[in-house]
């Protein structure tokens, strides 16, 4: 698939390789930062096969994936550590022109990649070829959340406003929704609501357990209208709910809806989630503390890396009141939408002299 991103002011366009894989939030970062850079790109749609040994990571299936063949492109954008082997085999075949930017955490020695774009969550050092941003990247398609404004619009409007939206992940490491924190969150979105008179938008994620999103429900006391997400799809109120709520609740656990939360300027509540680590992680944990005292420099070789922790996005937001913990109150508006793509495609560009 060939995309063409128009820009009047564009440099010289330079052939552009977007690295694609089963995440949807990985890719949308991807394809995010190549539109901003505004030069025609290519999405190649990678798959990947079961690792036959402890010390092959991510093999590639080369047969279900989109070819990897001359002309060979001047940059290439991926995100995760799934396509950090794939990118450097590019690079082994192109020659050192080829730029390599990679997004996230690459879990790979940072001096592989001319840039790699991070945020807190990760604990990335600072280095030379790393940019520090403050959320994730992310595309914002207005155009589709009006869409979608439109066609829910009529099936909410029984509810009294303002519109507060509940967005509901799930458990992922250390983070942990139970019935007992998602009765709690019921409770305290209830709370809000109806502290200032109006109702809930409520929606689930495939993350979600089933015993803790029925206990939600059942502990909600206000107005509200409730989405159950579903495998098999269907009708899906997520981007009205972007349109059209006044302020958003976002478990601690997700990034991803914590950022499309943020980018609309809106007040957004943080629910922190309790958190729960095995000994392994425990001992994994002090581990890395004693090597990192003895070799600081080992999380830039990529051989030790920290646990993805996303209490320090949580506190970056919160430190410039772009949102607050769930229970307590702003001290007053909201900054406005913070988008650093921009940022992110200048330092690209900046890769070629432009």
């Amino acid at each position: 698939m060939s995309v063409s991103a128009e820009r009047t002011d564009a440099p010289t366009p330079r052939r552009t390789w977007v690295l694609a894989g089963d995440k949807p939030g990985d890719n949308a970062q991807s394809l995010s930062l190549a539109t901003a850079v505004g030069w025609p790109f290519e999405v190649k749609q990678l798959r990947y096969l079961a690792a036959r040994t402890s010390e092959e990571r991510f093999p590639l299936d080369r047969a279900a994936s989109s070819p990897l063949d001359p002309p060979w492109p001047d940059l290439v954008i991926g995100c995760g550590r799934r396509s950090v082997g794939v990118a450097c085999e590019i690079r082994r075949h192109a020659g050192p022109t080829t730029k390599l930017v990679q997004l996230g955490r690459p879990r790979a020695d940072l001096d592989y990649f001319d840039l790699v774009v991070t945020t807190p969550q990760y604990r990335l050092p600072d280095h030379a070829n790393v940019l520090h941003l403050t959320l994730p990247l992310h595309r914002i398609d207005r155009e589709a959340w009006a869409r979608a404004a439109a066609e829910w619009e009529g099936k909410l409007a029984a509810l009294p406003r303002p519109l507060t939206a509940v967005l509901v992940g799930g458990s992922a490491k250390p983070f942990v929704l139970d019935v007992p924190s998602a009765r709690r969150l019921g409770e305290q979105a209830s709370a809000l609501a109806r502290a200032e008179g109006g109702a809930l938008l409520v929606s689930t994620s495939r993350r979600t357990p089933e015993d803790a999103a029925r206990v939600l429900v059942e502990s909600l006391t206000v107005p509200a209208y409730v989405h159950h997400w579903s495998p098999d799809g269907g009708p899906n109120p997520y981007a009205a709910y972007m349109a059209l709520a006044d302020a958003f609740i976002v478990t601690g656990d997700s990034a991803s809806m914590l950022t499309e939360a943020c980018s609309t300027g809106k007040r957004v509540w943080i629910a922190e989630l309790p958190k729960h680590r095995t000994l392994r992680a425990h001992t994994k944990i002090l581990f890395r503390r004693l090597m990192l005292a003895v070799a600081p420099e080992l999380p830039k070789r990529g051989r030790i890396r920290y646990p993805r922790d996303l209490e320090r996005l949580h506190r970056a937001l919160i430190a410039t009141n772009r949102a607050v913990p769930l229970g307590r109150s702003f001290t007053g508006s909201p900054p406005p939408a913070l988008d650093e793509t921009e940022r992110a495609a200048a330092r690209v560009r900046e890769l070629f002299g432009a």
